[in-house]
């Protein structure tokens, strides 16, 4: 009989007790997210691959496919020439996991046709071997022309067909410089 009372005596203290300030976490009005940011389209980088056809690194853990890239270039949106690849130096490390997913790890230096100056760019992300992937890129460059690539995130989802992969560079429009 006592246990049932002071069950019922305990309920009732609950019940009473000063809400905790987590409680008003859940009973606080929530903004709407964010809008998503609008992306416009920067430039389209297209890579030439020479894909091994026996040269991998099988390890317990992946299998690393070292890439080489053996030219490419940079275009505007409506294809005018920006910037050429600059062969033998850089090139893709990427590594194919157990699951099948392809991890993109890829480094490549351009020269800009204009003012000759060159440009960094590192390319990582995931996808399908042979197919596609979703990738991210950064662009570092001294040049004054093209410094507003310096500091964005793009993203670079690339299209592999046979050799050549093309990868639209997009970055979000209130980024640009």
């Amino acid at each position: 009989m006592f246990s049932i009372l002071r069950t019922f005596l305990f309920l009732g203290v609950l019940s009473y007790a000063a809400c905790s300030p987590l409680s008003t976490i859940s009973r606080t009005p929530r903004s709407a997210p964010p809008p998503p940011p609008e992306f416009e389209l920067v430039f389209i980088c297209n890579l030439i691959l020479d894909v091994p056809d026996d040269f991998f690194i099988v390890t317990p853990k992946w299998t690393r496919v070292p890439v080489p890239i053996t030219g490419g270039n940079w275009t505007t949106p409506e294809g005018k020439l920006i910037a050429n690849v600059v062969t033998g130096i850089g090139g893709e490390w990427g590594k194919v996991d157990s699951t099948g997913t392809l991890f993109v790890d890829s480094v490549y230096f351009v020269q800009f046709v204009d003012d000759k100056k060159y440009a960094y760019s590192y390319l990582d992300g995931y996808g399908v071997p042979n197919l596609s992937d979703n990738g991210r890129a950064i662009v570092e460059t001294d040049s004054p022309k093209y410094a507003g690539l310096n500091n964005i995130t793009f993203f670079a989802p690339g299209i592999l067909t046979g050799e050549l992969l093309v990868s639209p560079h997009w970055a979000p429009i209130n980024n640009l410089g």
